[in-house]
């Protein structure tokens, strides 16, 4: 089973039906967590992050508060923050925030050359830049390249795509009942790399590949609404007779048998 990486390594999909999930091949973006991120997002707080002018109305919303110097402004929330609020409970950093760093640095990167480019000597914006020709920056955003903070090179190609960085993930049953998700591999930029003995640590077994097993005796081929006819999969009907229908059997047997009764009379 083939993933998307909207499946990626996540827990959600997969709870309840990890039996079913077991084996699956997922991709996901490559993006390790940003560690000097969570040092300075983690101290921040009001009283000593005032720079920004919505500061205060996300930490009120983070902990539905209102802060003591808007109290009188923000009728939303009931309780008065006491201070005991931080940014350290249920904390998880966003799998994304690379990306998101990353897109932040590319915009300041093609304005700094854009800057650089059409207003030499000046400090700030130089008449040619007044108002910004988002044609001109989008010339500049094209031929960025830097470092991220992964330590990858930036930089788009003619389509304004960056290279494509993955880590292959597979679904695995790693102690009884216990599943969890192994890397088994990457592509970086065209470059796959994959650890074949993690995904079929016995190579002498054959992998099957199919929809679902033929009908047995006794089963009849069921096609549900909406999949396609090309899956095939046998369901047994008991009945009260021999422990099994095969009205349907025998109804497609009977219109065999008068077909082959036609060609004789026709030969």
């Amino acid at each position: 089973m083939l993933k998307i990486d909207g499946w990626a390594d996540r827990y959600d999909v997969t709870d309840g039906y990890q039996r079913e999930a077991t084996g699956g091949i997922t991709i996901k973006l490559q993006s390790p967590d940003v560690e000097w991120f969570d040092e300075y997002y983690l101290k921040l707080r009001p009283e000593n992050h005032d720079s920004n002018p919505w500061f205060q109305e996300f930490w009120q919303y983070r902990f539905q508060c209102r802060l003591k110097n808007q109290e009188l402004d923000n009728l939303e929330y009931n309780r008065t923050c006491d201070g005991s609020e931080s940014l350290k409970d249920q904390y998880v950093q966003d799998t994304k925030m690379g990306f998101v760093i990353n897109a932040i640095y590319s915009m300041a990167h093609a304005l700094h050359n854009m800057q650089q480019s059409l207003c030499p000597g000046v400090n700030g914006l130089c008449e040619a830049m007044k108002p910004i020709d988002g044609r001109i920056l989008l010339d500049f955003l094209m031929r960025i390249n830097f470092t991220g903070v992964s330590g990858d090179i930036i930089s788009f190609d003619e389509n304004g795509d960056s290279p494509g960085r993955y880590e292959i993930m597979n679904f695995k049953t790693l102690e009884k009942e216990q599943f969890d998700y192994v890397n088994v591999g990457s592509w970086d930029n065209g470059e796959l790399k994959m650890a074949d003995n993690k995904i079929w640590p016995s190579k002498n077994l054959v992998v099957r590949s199919v929809c679902s097993d033929p009908c047995e005796k006794g089963e009849i081929k069921v096609i549900r609404k909406g999949e396609q006819t090309n899956d095939w999969g046998g369901k047994a009907m008991r009945g009260p007779k021999d422990g099994y229908h095969h009205e349907e059997l025998s109804y497609k047997a009977s219109i065999v048998a008068r077909k082959v009764d036609a060609l004789g009379m026709a030969m």
